[in-house]
């Protein structure tokens, strides 16, 4: 059988205190009912200090009056008097516990003691409950008859509030290191820190001193009353190491203080009243907790602040270095003849990414990768289904998607992340007016990346916005660049651009001594059809030319619209009878049962291409005056 946490937590709560309860009725006065010590004082107000709001606060209330009921009645206390100091314990941890949460510093994951105002809050709550205790414990006594005087009360204060400072102190540094340990964050918590090097050996001679030091003041020197120079190890230890080392040696050094005082050595045993050598023993401990702490929380402070300081200045410096990656980024998508490139270089290196990639609708339903930086990416093409995929469902809804862990993300895909090793991502959506998104940047990190500050982000919105503006304004010049050299009737190339391309191909021939040959046809009675069919019948019948005449070449083949109804071929690595039969398949695929003539030219050495196609143009009227629809090839005679 399992126990449930919360009622083990109680478990182990209740046998401290019980042994705790056992310790301090050992410490009786002699001839009083006031116990010297009293450590179930601060167990009990950490108990419930820790335990509040949880299911079992009713059950630890009950146990911890039950126990301390029950240690009372086993040593001797008689039935009312051990009632009465059980319920007196109980509200005197109850005032505690509801005092510091009032007065600690809110919005941290339960009782901490991080800083001064925690500890002032501890100190005057301790103070308050300890004085309310002593008052009521005092009046229980007197009702008992067993006590209850006023030197009773200072004894009950004293060795109350020292045992709860003592053990409430510990009790949250050790919480503090246990949340830790769970990763809870939190701006004051100063991680504990393992004393290495010389450090390590300052550790130890500190120890050395402080237990030699103890033992001068309560062993071996008994009769000088000079307990206070032991402070001075108090401020070296709060002044050089972790906070709760300062917790475990100050309840170190108040027990040895306790326990040589109760056998009767040391400085405080020269004081003849029982009670007020108690009392004062008790004063020592609390002043030395007090101070160790105060110190020691000081440090911890001065610690926060200078890393704060420190992450701020990285911020700032961060951020400077955003800002200038952004200009220099916008500079360069602005004028880079490759924009989508510079854009998911500039992205990289904004957010310090392992690399990032651009996927854009193509038209038909799909997605594909247009750029990439620092990634060894092959080619992506995928449907554009928001089912599926998240770089579509950026696409559909135009939300920036972040995660930490993108293996366990519906949508990312798996032989992705297992070939580039992603582990977190961005997918930044890069929009246009009217939030139509015209690309999705992808951002990835080989290595976790927890968190995604607003400034980062408003990096990569920026970028994005830069992005979706270069995209738009490398299509536009796109669109202008083909518009320039295409005609806009049929797609095909205009005049100029044929100008160009058939002149590199003279010059490649030229070169390699490969063979090129030019056709020029001519759509046959293209004015009568015109006048007799309309223009717009006469513009359907160009265009479906040209994609008959196209299907019917090669890639890597050039047809250009030289004219009116005119076309111009140039066939590469082509002789000219391969010529003739290409022109014979052209002539065959002429649409509307209409028909053309094609005049046939090899080009040769020496002579330009408007000199080759100027032949192919002389064969052409040769092939017209023959009667059309015919190729014809110059030079030669007239071949049907």
């Amino acid at each position: 059988m399992t126990w449930p946490p919360a009622l083990l937590r109680t478990a182990a709560f209740g046998a401290l205190f019980a042994v705790a309860a056992l310790v301090g009725r050992a410490a009786v006065v002699e001839g009083s009912a006031v116990s010297l010590v009293w450590p179930a004082a601060g167990v009990g107000a950490l108990w419930l200090l820790l335990q509040h709001g949880r299911r079992t606060r009713w059950l630890d209330g009950l146990l911890l009056v039950g126990l301390a009921v029950a240690v009372d009645l086993a040593t001797g206390g008689t039935p009312v008097l051990a009632v009465g100091l059980a319920l007196v314990g109980l509200l005197q941890a109850l005032l505690l516990g509801h005092l510091h949460r009032l007065l600690a510093t809110p919005g941290r994951p339960g009782p901490l003691l991080l800083d001064m105002r925690d500890l002032g809050a501890l100190l005057l709550a301790i103070g308050v409950a300890t004085t309310a205790g002593a008052v009521a414990g005092t009046l229980v006594l007197r009702v008992a008859g067993d006590g209850g005087t006023p030197a009773d009360l200072l004894v009950w204060q004293a060795r109350n509030g020292a045992a709860a400072l003592v053990v409430v102190a510990a009790g949250l540094k050790v919480r503090q290191l246990v949340l830790q340990r769970r990763r809870v964050t939190h701006p004051q918590l100063v991680p504990f820190q393992v004393p290495r090097g010389w450090r390590a050996v300052e550790l130890a001679l500190a120890v050395a001193v402080s237990v030699l030091g103890n033992l001068a003041v309560f062993l071996w020197l008994p009769h000088y009353p000079i307990a206070f120079p032991l402070f001075a190890l108090t401020a070296w230890v709060a002044l050089r190491f972790d906070t709760a080392l300062t917790a475990l040696r100050t309840a170190v050094v108040s027990l040895v203080a306790v326990l040589f005082t109760l056998h009767g050595s040391g400085p405080f045993a020269g004081v003849d009243d029982v009670l007020a050598r108690a009392g004062i023993v008790q004063a020592y401990v609390a002043i030395g907790a007090a101070l160790g702490l105060a110190l020691a929380l000081v440090r911890d402070e001065r610690l926060v602040l200078v890393g704060q300081l420190r992450e701020a200045v990285d911020y700032s410096e961060e951020r400077h270095r955003q800002v200038r990656v952004l200009a220099d980024a916008t500079r360069t998508v602005l004028l880079a003849d490759d924009p989508r490139h510079a854009v998911c270089a500039a992205v990289r290196e904004a957010v310090g990414a392992d690399g990032a990639y651009l996927m854009e609708p193509d038209g038909e339903g799909n997605l594909v990768s247009t750029a990439v930086d620092g990634l060894d990416l092959e080619p992506l093409r995928f449907p554009a289904d928001p089912a599926r995929s998240l770089t579509a469902r950026v696409v559909e809804d135009g939300r920036a998607r972040f995660v930490t862990d993108a293996a366990a993300e519906p949508g990312v895909h798996q032989q992705f992340i297992g070939d580039l090793g992603v582990v977190s991502a961005v997918w930044q959506p890069a929009a246009v007016s009217g939030n139509r998104v015209v690309a999705v940047i992808v951002v990835v990190w080989r290595t976790p990346v927890d968190a995604f500050c607003d400034t980062t982000r408003g990096v990569l919105t920026v970028l994005g916005a830069e992005a979706a503006r270069a995209i738009e304004r490398g299509t536009l010049l796109e669109e202008l660049a083909r518009a320039a050299d295409r005609d806009q009737l049929t797609g095909l190339a205009n005049r100029r651009r044929w100008d160009d391309l058939s002149t590199m191909e003279v010059a490649r021939a030229q070169r390699t001594g490969a063979p090129l040959t030019f056709l020029l046809l001519d759509l046959d009675h293209f004015k009568a059809f015109n006048d007799s069919r309309g223009h717009q019948e006469g513009d359907v019948l160009l265009q479906e030319f040209a994609a008959a005449a196209t299907g019917c070449l090669r890639e890597g083949d050039l047809i250009a619209r030289w004219g009116g109804e005119e076309f111009a071929v140039a066939l590469p690595d082509c002789s000219a009878a391969e010529g003739l039969q290409v022109a014979d398949r052209i002539i065959a695929a002429v649409p509307q049962g209409q028909s053309a003539t094609v005049g046939v030219a090899q080009w040769l050495p020496g002579e330009s291409g408007a000199d080759a196609l100027g032949r192919a143009d002389a064969a052409l009227y040769a092939g017209k005056r023959a009667g059309r629809a015919r190729a014809v090839l110059a030079g030669q005679p007239l071949a049907v």
